[in-house]
Protein backbone atom coordinates (compact mmCIF):
# COMPACT_ATOMS: atom_id res chain seq x y z
CA UNK A 1 0.00 0.00 0.00
CA UNK A 2 1.44 3.30 -1.23
CA UNK A 3 2.46 5.86 2.06
CA UNK A 4 -0.39 7.58 3.88
CA UNK A 5 -0.46 11.13 4.66
CA UNK A 6 -2.43 11.87 7.81
CA UNK A 7 -3.32 15.07 9.25
CA UNK A 8 -4.13 14.85 12.76
CA UNK A 9 -5.49 18.10 14.99
CA UNK A 10 -5.26 18.73 18.74
CA UNK A 11 -2.25 16.35 18.70
CA UNK A 12 -1.09 17.71 21.64
CA UNK A 13 -3.85 16.47 24.13
CA UNK A 14 -5.97 12.93 25.14
CA UNK A 15 -4.75 9.86 23.06
CA UNK A 16 -2.88 12.17 20.12
CA UNK A 17 0.25 11.78 20.75
CA UNK A 18 0.13 7.73 20.74
CA UNK A 19 -2.17 8.23 17.87
CA UNK A 20 0.70 9.56 16.29
CA UNK A 21 3.31 7.22 17.25
CA UNK A 22 1.43 4.68 16.44
CA UNK A 23 1.26 5.52 12.83
CA UNK A 24 4.45 7.10 12.00
CA UNK A 25 5.43 3.33 13.24
CA UNK A 26 3.24 2.19 10.67
CA UNK A 27 4.84 3.76 8.00
CA UNK A 28 2.22 7.01 7.78
CA UNK A 29 3.50 10.41 7.54
CA UNK A 30 1.80 12.03 9.77
CA UNK A 31 1.32 15.92 9.73
CA UNK A 32 0.72 16.80 13.61
CA UNK A 33 -0.96 20.20 14.52
CA UNK A 34 -1.59 21.90 17.04
CA UNK A 35 -2.46 25.21 18.95
CA UNK A 36 1.08 25.06 21.07
CA UNK A 37 3.37 23.55 18.22
CA UNK A 38 5.51 26.28 15.95
CA UNK A 39 5.97 24.56 12.48
CA UNK A 40 8.82 22.87 12.30
CA UNK A 41 9.35 19.44 10.35
CA UNK A 42 6.06 17.36 10.35
CA UNK A 43 4.19 19.78 13.42
CA UNK A 44 2.36 22.14 12.45
CA UNK A 45 0.86 25.41 14.81
CA UNK A 46 -3.04 24.74 14.42
CA UNK A 47 -4.84 27.90 13.23
CA UNK A 48 -8.05 27.80 10.93
CA UNK A 49 -9.38 24.34 9.38
CA UNK A 50 -8.67 26.49 6.01
CA UNK A 51 -5.36 27.12 6.87
CA UNK A 52 -4.17 24.45 8.75
CA UNK A 53 -5.51 21.74 5.95
CA UNK A 54 -3.92 23.73 3.20
CA UNK A 55 -0.56 24.07 4.86
CA UNK A 56 -0.22 20.20 5.83
CA UNK A 57 -1.51 19.71 1.93
CA UNK A 58 1.53 22.14 0.51
CA UNK A 59 3.88 20.44 3.50
CA UNK A 60 3.32 16.79 2.49
CA UNK A 61 1.73 17.18 -1.49
CA UNK A 62 -1.14 15.31 -0.72
CA UNK A 63 -3.76 14.17 2.10
CA UNK A 64 -5.37 10.81 2.25
CA UNK A 65 -6.30 10.52 6.04
CA UNK A 66 -8.01 13.50 8.01
CA UNK A 67 -7.80 12.55 11.90
CA UNK A 68 -10.26 15.00 14.15
CA UNK A 69 -9.55 15.17 17.86
CA UNK A 70 -11.46 18.31 18.46
CA UNK A 71 -10.15 18.38 22.20
CA UNK A 72 -12.38 20.30 24.84
CA UNK A 73 -12.69 20.46 28.55
CA UNK A 74 -15.65 18.64 30.02
CA UNK A 75 -16.55 20.66 32.62
CA UNK A 76 -19.82 19.91 34.68
CA UNK A 77 -23.19 22.16 33.18
CA UNK A 78 -26.04 21.38 35.41
CA UNK A 79 -29.49 21.56 33.42
CA UNK A 80 -30.08 25.03 34.96
CA UNK A 81 -26.81 26.93 33.61
CA UNK A 82 -27.53 25.59 30.02
CA UNK A 83 -27.79 28.74 28.80
CA UNK A 84 -26.75 29.81 24.97
CA UNK A 85 -23.47 31.51 26.47
CA UNK A 86 -22.61 28.28 28.41
CA UNK A 87 -23.54 25.72 25.25
CA UNK A 88 -22.19 27.77 22.69
CA UNK A 89 -18.22 27.17 22.76
CA UNK A 90 -18.35 23.14 22.89
CA UNK A 91 -20.14 23.21 19.62
CA UNK A 92 -17.47 25.77 18.23
CA UNK A 93 -14.82 23.49 18.97
CA UNK A 94 -16.25 19.67 19.08
CA UNK A 95 -18.77 20.54 16.30
CA UNK A 96 -18.57 23.30 14.23
CA UNK A 97 -14.82 23.27 14.08
CA UNK A 98 -14.53 19.50 13.40
CA UNK A 99 -16.99 20.00 10.44
CA UNK A 100 -15.03 22.80 8.97
CA UNK A 101 -12.08 20.56 8.99
CA UNK A 102 -13.97 18.04 7.21
CA UNK A 103 -15.08 20.90 4.64
CA UNK A 104 -11.51 21.70 4.13
CA UNK A 105 -10.04 18.36 3.49
CA UNK A 106 -12.51 16.87 1.66
CA UNK A 107 -11.81 17.96 -1.58
CA UNK A 108 -8.06 16.37 -1.38
CA UNK A 109 -9.69 13.02 0.17
CA UNK A 110 -11.53 12.60 -2.52
CA UNK A 111 -8.47 13.07 -5.37
CA UNK A 112 -6.85 10.47 -2.77
CA UNK A 113 -9.86 8.39 -3.15
CA UNK A 114 -9.94 8.12 -6.29
CA UNK A 115 -5.79 8.06 -6.48
CA UNK A 116 -5.38 5.27 -4.41
CA UNK A 117 -8.45 3.95 -3.99
CA UNK A 118 -9.39 5.04 -0.45
CA UNK A 119 -9.21 7.94 1.94
CA UNK A 120 -10.72 8.12 5.60
CA UNK A 121 -11.79 10.49 8.40
CA UNK A 122 -11.92 9.37 11.67
CA UNK A 123 -13.15 11.68 14.77
CA UNK A 124 -11.84 10.88 17.89
CA UNK A 125 -14.78 11.98 20.29
CA UNK A 126 -16.10 10.43 23.50
CA UNK A 127 -17.76 7.09 24.24
CA UNK A 128 -19.38 8.94 27.42
CA UNK A 129 -22.38 10.86 25.32
CA UNK A 130 -23.74 7.35 24.05
CA UNK A 131 -24.93 6.07 27.43
CA UNK A 132 -25.26 9.85 29.13
CA UNK A 133 -23.23 11.86 31.61
CA UNK A 134 -25.56 13.53 34.38
CA UNK A 135 -24.63 16.93 34.41
CA UNK A 136 -22.67 17.42 31.64
CA UNK A 137 -25.19 18.30 28.78
CA UNK A 138 -23.68 20.63 27.01
CA UNK A 139 -20.44 18.53 26.34
CA UNK A 140 -22.33 15.16 25.54
CA UNK A 141 -24.59 17.41 23.20
CA UNK A 142 -21.46 18.60 21.17
CA UNK A 143 -19.96 15.69 21.12
CA UNK A 144 -23.04 13.67 19.61
CA UNK A 145 -23.56 16.41 17.07
CA UNK A 146 -20.39 15.08 15.59
CA UNK A 147 -21.26 11.22 16.05
CA UNK A 148 -24.57 12.20 14.97
CA UNK A 149 -22.80 13.43 11.31
CA UNK A 150 -20.99 10.32 10.94
CA UNK A 151 -23.72 8.19 9.26
CA UNK A 152 -24.64 11.38 7.00
CA UNK A 153 -20.64 11.82 5.90
CA UNK A 154 -20.29 8.33 5.14
CA UNK A 155 -23.20 8.23 2.67
CA UNK A 156 -22.14 11.36 1.29
CA UNK A 157 -18.79 10.52 0.34
CA UNK A 158 -18.75 6.82 -0.41
CA UNK A 159 -19.18 6.92 -4.04
CA UNK A 160 -15.55 8.76 -3.32
CA UNK A 161 -14.07 6.03 -1.59
CA UNK A 162 -13.75 8.37 1.55
CA UNK A 163 -15.03 6.21 5.15
CA UNK A 164 -15.90 8.25 7.75
CA UNK A 165 -15.34 6.66 11.33
CA UNK A 166 -15.93 7.45 14.88
CA UNK A 167 -13.57 6.26 17.66
CA UNK A 168 -15.00 6.53 21.10
CA UNK A 169 -13.44 6.53 23.86
CA UNK A 170 -13.53 6.65 27.95
CA UNK A 171 -11.54 5.47 31.07
CA UNK A 172 -8.82 5.67 28.96
CA UNK A 173 -5.67 6.82 31.24
CA UNK A 174 -4.19 10.04 30.27
CA UNK A 175 -2.31 12.62 33.25
CA UNK A 176 -5.43 14.91 31.67
CA UNK A 177 -7.93 12.96 32.70
CA UNK A 178 -6.92 10.53 35.25
CA UNK A 179 -3.42 11.07 36.90
CA UNK A 180 -1.39 8.49 38.31
CA UNK A 181 -0.60 10.29 41.54
CA UNK A 182 -4.52 10.29 41.88
CA UNK A 183 -5.06 6.57 41.05
CA UNK A 184 -2.76 6.14 43.82
CA UNK A 185 -5.64 6.72 45.69
CA UNK A 186 -6.37 3.23 46.93
CA UNK A 187 -10.41 4.75 47.68
CA UNK A 188 -10.56 6.54 44.49
CA UNK A 189 -9.44 3.79 41.85
CA UNK A 190 -11.47 1.67 43.46
CA UNK A 191 -14.19 3.85 43.08
CA UNK A 192 -13.22 4.66 39.48
CA UNK A 193 -12.56 1.01 38.83
CA UNK A 194 -15.98 -0.07 39.98
CA UNK A 195 -18.05 1.91 36.69
CA UNK A 196 -15.36 -0.02 34.31
CA UNK A 197 -16.64 -3.65 33.36
CA UNK A 198 -12.86 -4.84 32.49
CA UNK A 199 -11.69 -3.47 35.87
CA UNK A 200 -8.88 -1.55 34.52
CA UNK A 201 -8.25 1.99 32.66
CA UNK A 202 -7.52 1.64 29.02
CA UNK A 203 -4.15 2.59 27.77
CA UNK A 204 -3.80 5.21 25.03
CA UNK A 205 -1.80 2.46 22.99
CA UNK A 206 -4.74 0.25 22.58
CA UNK A 207 -6.85 3.29 21.79
CA UNK A 208 -4.50 4.54 19.34
CA UNK A 209 -4.36 0.78 17.66
CA UNK A 210 -8.75 0.98 17.08
CA UNK A 211 -7.51 4.59 15.68
CA UNK A 212 -4.97 3.03 13.06
CA UNK A 213 -7.67 0.25 12.33
CA UNK A 214 -9.69 3.40 10.34
CA UNK A 215 -6.70 5.44 9.90
CA UNK A 216 -4.75 2.85 8.15
CA UNK A 217 -7.71 1.27 5.32
CA UNK A 218 -7.64 -1.98 7.14
CA UNK A 219 -10.86 -2.12 8.16
CA UNK A 220 -12.02 -0.13 4.52
CA UNK A 221 -15.20 -1.55 4.34
CA UNK A 222 -16.53 -0.34 7.19
CA UNK A 223 -18.17 3.53 6.85
CA UNK A 224 -20.55 5.31 8.90
CA UNK A 225 -19.40 4.16 12.28
CA UNK A 226 -19.32 5.09 15.80
CA UNK A 227 -17.00 2.28 17.28
CA UNK A 228 -16.55 2.42 21.15
CA UNK A 229 -13.79 1.80 23.50
CA UNK A 230 -14.26 1.69 27.13
CA UNK A 231 -13.62 -1.07 28.69
CA UNK A 232 -17.76 -2.22 28.70
CA UNK A 233 -18.96 0.66 30.40
CA UNK A 234 -21.01 1.44 27.07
Amino acid sequence: MTQRTVLITDAAHFIAPAVVDRLRSGGARVIAADEGFADEGDALKQTTPDETVARAVALAGRLDVLIVAGTYPAPRTPAETLSAGVTRPFFEKIAIESLAYVAAAVPHLKAAGAAQGGAAIVFLTSAGPLQGIPGFAAYAAARSAVTGAVKSLALELAPFAVTVNAAAFNYIQTETYYPRAWLEDARKREKLLARVPLGRLGDPAEAAEMVALFAEGRAAFATGQVLSMSGGSS
